[in-house]
């Protein structure tokens, strides 16, 4: 994650950017991105990885549960796995598991923790 602001001081200007882990509420949907999904297919990812049933997610998204197996069906194809349980694991231990591992790290040398709580 990056953040810049522009710094004015004596007439001379300047540029501070700082540069940090992203929380998992940002990664998301850059990672969906990156894998092409379209805002329908990040919606039902999303649903699936709260573990939300095709039932329930076509009940929240007033589509068919037919409908919901097509975008899980397409996630899958550009995702490449084969599950719903692939998927939960490719995305945790692809990209969180190593942030967990890293801030244990960071407690056991009482450093900072890194991707505190996100504040959208």
């Amino acid at each position: 994650m990056l953040h810049g602001a522009a710094l004015v001081t004596d007439g001379a200007r300047r540029v501070a950017v700082i540069a940090e882990p992203a929380h998992p509420a940002r990664v998301s949907p850059l990672l969906m991105s990156a894998y092409g999904l379209t805002q329908r297919e990040q919606e039902v990812t999303r649903l699936v990885l709260q573990g939300d049933s095709t039932t329930r997610i076509a009940e929240r998204l007033v589509v068919s549960p037919h409908t919901v197996q097509q975008h899980v069906k397409r996630v899958f194809e550009k995702t490449g796995v084969r599950s719903r349980r692939d998927l939960v694991a490719k995305v945790f231990f692809t990209h969180y598991e190593p942030r967990l591992r890293e801030n244990e790290r960071r407690m056991s040398a009482s450093r900072r923790l890194r991707g505190g709580p996100y504040r959208g």
